[in-house]
């Protein structure tokens, strides 16, 4: 992004950013326009091209945002609370979805957009935006515990990373229909319950 777009009031910025991952979470990197985003945030398109390069640069931007603001939440959580880490991956799967429901219920477009990234046409903004998951992803589960795992560590947090995006999925599809946020919580964290048990049987020696 241009130095203009940094030197921002935070208000506006927020504002455009905003625009931006509701845009992307709807209708995804192909379908987005920067129309809507200009529209929506109530800026000029000579405006928006004061502070980006182009699209792809525009998305990745927000693509980074969404992911920091995400695991920020989830590491002040974690401080806030007092909490440390489990060593082990399943513990620590299942701690970061208790907390990480809150986040989702709260900025569900947010999700929206994290679930865009693993169906994108364009390889090039794909890799990118899944090696931004990769780096987060890797600051809280880089460092779980392997001598008790039973296969490769970079295969088993691969697979992690695949029921992340599962339970994200299947969260998005649920609070179509579903307007109880307990209710939401409570099939959320069964859900790790059900994949988590299961793993257990089959990862460990």
């Amino acid at each position: 992004m241009k130095k203009t777009f940094e030197n921002l009031p935070i208000e506006k910025k927020q504002r455009i950013l905003q625009a931006c991952i509701y845009e992307f979470g709807e209708h995804g990197y192909d379908g987005s326009s920067t129309d809507r985003i200009i529209k929506k945030a109530g800026i000029s398109k000579g405006g928006l091209y004061e502070y980006i390069s182009s699209k792809e640069e525009l998305f990745l931007y927000t693509v980074e945002y969404t992911y920091t603001h995400l695991y920020d939440y989830l590491k002040i959580r974690i401080a806030d609370e007092g909490k440390e880490l489990p060593p082990d991956l399943l513990n620590r799967l299942k701690l970061i979805a208790d907390i990480a429901i809150d986040f989702y219920l709260d900025h569900p477009h947010f999700v929206s957009l994290i679930v865009r990234i693993a169906n994108l046409s364009n390889e090039d903004i794909e890799e990118k935006s899944r090696e931004t998951f990769r780096r987060h992803f890797l600051e809280l589960f880089g460092d779980v515990e392997v001598n008790t795992l039973n296969h490769p560590k970079e295969q088993i947090l691969e697979l992690a990373m695949w029921m992340l995006l599962k339970t994200r999925m299947d969260f998005l599809l649920e609070i179509k229909t579903e307007r109880d946020p307990e209710r939401i919580k409570e099939d959320y964290r069964n859900n790790w319950d059900f994949y988590l048990a299961i793993l257990k049987n089959g990862i460990y020696r």
